[in-house]
């Protein structure tokens, strides 16, 4: 099936899928409603958002609103998590370079660091470690000292206090900070250089932009941002994240960037390889099929944690509710990024949702506050709408409380 895809200067039509065959199966309603919960988030949600979503191992929807096109280029925060830290460390783990059970810190395992029960906190403002990027500017230039910034950012997350170890799940960006250095030593070089080739041999534009040094991907195919400050300073194709941006935009846990295209081309590479096929994408990741599901997972040893290996599970139907919806099967996988960027995977299914969204290009406090609280009620509308469109379920799709 060809997907559909919907430009933005397509929306005002009444019904963007008329013009496929597929809009003629009762759940066509349930598209066109998935499509208006987008366009809907333009303006006060976010300013650019694309949506590509596949089901049953075919691609079914491709869809750009706002002034983004579907080959924006969006910062992915830490989807970089997942994409890219996680996918390494399954390379280096079936390479017999890093085992699950090793000590990252003393009582800390690797597999504590990707199931985030290391005990570290969420968050620290680690960029001020080095004095010279105390003050996060919005943007670097070259800077020589950058690689000592990066070594001395990832030893104030090791020096970070912390609880013990593999009794709850807390999400630690500095777990990931301290992972991507591993992988940096036992793959003997730099994160986004040991991540390229696999983006490349994928053919997904997935790919970091380090500050100061060339780049393949120009600042203006990239959508805004700004800087979670109260100035809010505008930021153009450079990292989001402080943190990220002070060790030069390439750690474990932010800075990876992408189009819609990209992530969706990983995430069928990911689920081909989870079911064993033999396919061109499977064969173009590398990694064994044991691995991808040892690493999605969910944890049997730490209370409450939705957490497996680098990967989420959507939270229990009777919990606080998913940003998957309440229709996405509990046993898929997936992942948030602080930006406005998600993807969700239902192997069984062979079904994924990739949204990319820069809900944090608001030019105030409040008004960014506010587009946080209706990105995380936009998001399991969405994927409710999407899970009927694809089951042949008709229903009503609401828009996010204003």
């Amino acid at each position: 099936m060809v997907p559909i895809e919907v430009e933005p200067a397509d929306l005002a039509a009444e019904d963007p899928a008329s013009a496929d065959p597929a809009a003629k199966d009762p759940a066509s309603a349930e598209l066109a409603a998935a499509i208006r919960l987008l366009e809907a988030g333009v303006g006060a949600t976010y300013s650019f958002a694309v949506l590509f979503a596949g089901d049953r191992g075919e691609e079914r929807l491709r869809c750009a609103v706002g002034q983004a096109g579907l080959s924006t280029w969006f910062d992915v925060s830490s989807l970089t998590k997942a994409l890219c830290t996680s996918v390494l460390a399954m390379r280096l783990h079936d390479a017999g370079r890093l085992r699950l059970d090793e000590e990252a810190l003393p009582g800390v395992q690797v597999a504590h660091l990707l199931g985030h029960s290391s005990g570290l906190p969420a968050w620290m403002p680690l960029y001020a470690a080095s004095p010279a990027l105390s003050a996060a500017p919005p943007a670097l230039s070259t800077d020589p000292t950058s690689a000592a910034a990066r070594l001395a950012i990832a030893a104030a997350a090791a020096a970070a206090p912390r609880g013990p170890a593999g009794e709850r799940a807390v999400y630690s960006d500095l777990g990931f900070i301290l992972l991507g250095r591993l992988i940096e030593e036992r793959g003997g070089d730099r994160l986004d250089r040991l991540f390229a080739p696999i983006a490349a041999d994928l053919g997904a534009e997935l790919a970091f932009r380090p500050v100061g040094e060339p780049v393949s991907v120009p600042a203006s195919a990239c959508a805004p941002t700004r800087r979670e400050s109260p100035d809010r300073e505008p930021l153009a194709g450079v990292v989001h994240d402080d943190n990220a941006r002070a060790m030069g935009g390439v750690s474990g846990h932010a800075g990876l960037f992408a189009t819609a295209a990209g992530v969706s081309l990983m995430a069928q590479a990911l689920w081909h390889t989870f079911l064993d096929l033999e396919t061109p994408l499977r064969r173009a990741l590398g990694i064994s099929p044991s691995t991808v599901r040892r690493f999605w997972q969910p944890s049997a040893t730490v209370p409450h944690s939705t957490w497996g290996l680098g990967w989420d599970h959507p939270s229990p139907r009777d919990a606080p509710a998913s940003s998957a919806g309440t229709g996405w099967s509990r046993d898929g996988v997936g992942h948030l990024g602080f930006t406005g960027c998600s993807l969700w995977i239902d192997p069984a299914n062979r079904r994924w949702v990739v949204l990319l969204a820069n809900r944090v290009d608001m030019a105030d406090p409040a008004t960014a506050h506010e587009a946080q609280r209706r990105m995380k009620a936009l998001r399991p509308g969405l994927h409710d709408a999407l899970h009927r469109y694809f089951t042949g379920k008709g229903g009503t799709s609401r828009l996010p409380p204003a």
